[in-house]
């Protein structure tokens, strides 16, 4: 790692940048990313402003994972069951079961509107989807209707006027109608085992209430989808900063998850990447909630994926 950095370092100066101004530009990154950052990452990312080729394998290897995962909404999807009220960016998937008659009205500012709606389920649950003026023509495309497959992203969730809890498509939110590779969230039961351990954690903000229940890793290599939570010893892989193709930077968290079974490695992406990072070393036992199980298409390999509402807890 010391090594990498420092051909880096010397790439840069090089290609004419000055020592005194890559100091410059190493403090303001360090200080803009409060430490949560190498100093090869670091060099690493001034390397790519400036046009610098860097990249190892392993580098490429990942940018070529990033450009397949960045665009694949099942790793930000949600089951159905898992929709709470007042979410946003909601990313769900399920079959049509039932379509409702379109109805126009005129807007307070007398303009006209439409509304239109229909519910889907996917194996957890069923759910009212609620669409509003332009967003309502996709309704009257001939791949939408009753028993197809569609994914619905960039929602909100609220309860509507019966009380009932529904999602409504954003501004910005998308129905995807026959979408490829679409898996439909299916709640991953497994047996409980259980730990009589009853000893009190030291850190009792950051202590899981289900201590007494665990998930066995290799029963999660024959399952695909949601995984209501799973427990396990952790050893961290990398922490990387990376930058994507349109030019936005992300963090990539790594790890691995153990038990007495088998491991599997976690993949976390983003915020929640540095969130984790900061909690967790080697051989900590951890409790992982709300995460998605799938095969990397990169490595046909089965892993563990963070969503937005997944949680990290460190057990004491």
């Amino acid at each position: 790692m010391v090594e990498r950095a420092e051909e880096i370092y010397q790439a840069l100066l090089n290609s004419g940048i000055s020592e005194k101004e890559l100091t410059k530009h190493v403090n303001e990154k360090e200080t803009e990313f409060q430490g949560f950052m190498t100093k090869r990452a670091i060099l690493y990312l001034i390397a790519k402003e400036h046009g610098i080729d860097v990249d190892s394998r392993e580098d490429k290897e990942i940018l070529n994972h990033i450009a397949e995962e960045v665009i694949d909404y099942n790793d930000s999807a949600i089951p159905i069951s898992s929709v709470l009220e007042n979410l946003r960016n909601i990313v769900i998937a399920g079959r049509v079961e039932a379509v409702y008659q379109v109805r126009d009205f005129v807007k307070k500012d007398n303009t006209p509107g439409r509304v239109g709606s229909f519910q889907i389920c996917d194996n957890s649950d069923c759910i009212k989807v609620v669409l509003w003026n332009e967003s309502v023509e996709i309704m009257e495309n001939e791949l939408f209707k009753k028993g197809e497959i569609i994914q619905v992203v960039g929602a909100y969730s609220k309860k509507g006027r019966d009380g009932n809890l529904e999602v409504h498509l954003g501004r910005q939110g998308n129905i995807i109608l026959a979408p490829e590779n679409v898996k439909i969230h299916e709640i991953v039961e497994l047996k409980v085992s259980e730990n009589k351990s009853s000893e009190p954690s030291s850190t009792p903000v950051r202590e899981s209430k289900e201590k007494k229940s665990k998930w066995t890793v290799q029963s999660l290599y024959e399952k695909e989808g949601f995984v209501r939570f799973i427990t396990g010893t952790v050893e961290v892989e990398f922490f990387k900063e990376l930058t994507l193709k349109n030019g936005d930077k992300s963090f990539l968290f790594k790890l691995v998850l153990s038990d007495e079974s088998a491991s599997i490695k976690v993949t976390i992406w983003g915020l929640q990447a540095v969130e984790c990072v900061k909690l967790i070393t080697d051989g900590d036992k951890v409790k992982l909630s709300n995460i998605v199980i799938k095969e990397n298409s990169y490595t046909n390999e089965k892993e563990l994926n963070f969503t937005k509402k997944s949680t990290l807890e460190v057990l004491g």
